[in-house]
């Protein structure tokens, strides 16, 4: 299980296969390919034709099952070499065939948690901090979409707790949780591109101390998501919430929006 996201750039293979087809297709060919690369590592030699897996969908109607084999799979994710060359030319700039559609394996482990945490601002007195602190306010982000998913078990995140971050303001002490973080990045539904730059900003992919006068600025926005950077990490789960951080920044130069299907 994972949360799909896809920057919609309105490129050539979103509109001819449209997106939802589009990440259909992908997502098998994922699986196809991450399985047979396992499978390899192991010492299976057998051709995909002759290697047959158990595909399990999880709906919310109840899963259904199908007997495939892996060469099904590729055979089925073809229609997607028909568009891949257009991806050479990708409006985004994005690196390889398809990346702008990605996907963030559930459970998100404890340690991506906190390292999501760590990049909210240290404290209220920068343009993300107060913008923050206003958006919880107005927009009722009270984390409890996340909270019910977490009670679940740990089908959705490995720590049965949420993590917090307590800042000092004039009227108190103010905190945010995790839960909050996760309902602003993935439960609110489709993220605009103004919700995509203040994430950003809320991040760290833009600086916390940005001013605000430069983001309603044209001119200045666009200098300041034309210098948003985050480097790539090591560690491969903390690496695929870093490349949604970066997708937020790229939503946000492109006035595109981020389709997120968790």
């Amino acid at each position: 299980m994972a949360i799909d996201y896809v920057l919609a750039v309105g490129c050539v293979p979103q509109k001819t296969l449209g997106v939802e087809r589009l990440v259909e297709l992908h997502r098998t060919r994922i699986l196809a390919r991450s399985a047979l690369a396992h499978m390899r590592q192991d010492g299976e030699q057998r051709p995909p034709s002759e290697i047959e897996i158990q595909l399990t969908m999880r709906k919310p109607g109840g899963d259904s099952a199908r007997g495939v084999t892996l060469q099904n799979l590729v055979d089925e994710a073809a229609p997607l070499d028909t568009v891949s060359h257009h991806c050479a030319t990708c409006p985004a700039g994005l690196p390889r065939e398809f990346a702008c559609h990605r996907r963030i394996r559930y459970p998100i482990p404890e340690h991506v948690e906190q390292w999501l945490m760590a990049r909210l601002p240290t404290q209220l007195a920068t343009t993300a901090g107060a913008l923050l602190v206003r958006g919880l306010g107005e927009f009722g982000w009270d984390g409890a979409p996340t909270a019910k998913l977490r009670a679940a078990g740990t089908t959705y995140f490995e720590s049965r707790v949420a993590y917090g971050v307590r800042w000092e303001g004039e009227d108190g002490n103010i905190e945010v949780s995790s839960d909050q973080l996760f309902q602003m990045m993935f439960l609110v539904g489709h993220l605009a591109p103004t919700h995509c730059l203040m994430l950003a900003l809320f991040l760290g992919v833009i600086p916390h101390d940005t001013s605000v006068y430069l983001l309603k600025d044209d001119e200045g926005r666009r200098k300041a998501l034309a210098n948003a950077e985050l480097a790539s990490e090591g560690d491969a789960d903390v690496e695929q919430l870093a490349a949604f951080l970066r997708a937020l920044a790229t939503a946000a130069r492109m006035d595109a929006t981020l389709l997120i299907d968790g």
